[in-house]
């Protein structure tokens, strides 16, 4: 559980697992990427990559599955181009309600992911918008998660000190990039079991009952 006396000023939301249901599509693209070459990857070796840019991505799991380096471009772009073809937004239960309440209370927003700055700007035209005040992706850091730097950046744009912020992760990467920065950490089990979320302050099911958390957090 947060500290008592905890009182945060700003959160930061990871994108995928936490803000939008995307995991599941990004496994069938990546999945789908490999088979063309032979190679099945399984879930967890991709979800504990969550918070990396694709290049990092395909990166990673080419040397895990030994593969000529020269397939990482063909890969990556089997991969992109299948993600497009799937791609439906679809958004965590209790989120808005959560987006709702952090307005309302005049709490700072920010999201910071691993995607592409078009695709987050795609999702923050259509979707996201007015819940957000800023966005930190892939195009936007030297170092991508599990850096520090992309979380201090958000912090930095919000005008917030690192310690003055909460971040909602799901994934070990984006846990490990936070704390790094300083920030408390609430991990949710949209992906991934305890045993890769044990860095975290906490681990809840849901944003319910991260907003659970946050509400007592804001009001104490």
């Amino acid at each position: 559980m947060l500290t008592m006396g905890f009182k945060p000023q700003g959160v930061l939301f990871d994108l995928d697992g936490v803000i939008i249901k995307s995991m599941e599509q990004h496994l069938e693209a990546w999945q789908y990427a490999f088979d063309q070459v032979g190679i099945h990857i399984r879930k967890e070796d991709f979800f504990q990559l969550e918070g990396r840019g694709v290049r990092s991505v395909v990166e990673e799991l080419t040397k895990k599955y030994e593969l000529d380096p020269g397939l990482k471009q063909t890969i990556m772009e089997t991969k992109m181009a299948y993600y497009n073809r799937i791609y439906k937004p679809e958004f965590y239960d209790g989120l808005f309600e959560l987006l709702d309440f952090l307005k309302k209370k005049q709490i700072k927003t920010a999201i910071i992911t691993g995607a592409t700055r078009e695709r987050v700007d795609d999702l923050m035209a259509s979707h996201l918008r007015e819940f957000f005040d800023e966005s930190v992706t892939s195009d936007d850091v030297a170092n991508t998660k599990p850096f520090p730097e992309p979380y201090l950046k958000g912090a930095g744009l919000l005008n917030l000190k690192p310690s003055d912020c909460v971040v909602i992760e799901n994934a070990p990467l984006g846990i490990r990039s936070a704390k790094e920065a300083g920030m408390v950490v609430i991990a949710v089990r949209t992906t991934l079991e305890d045993e890769y979320l044990e860095q975290a302050d906490c681990i809840v099911d849901n944003m319910i009952q991260v907003k659970k958390i946050l509400v007592n957090a804001i009001a104490s």
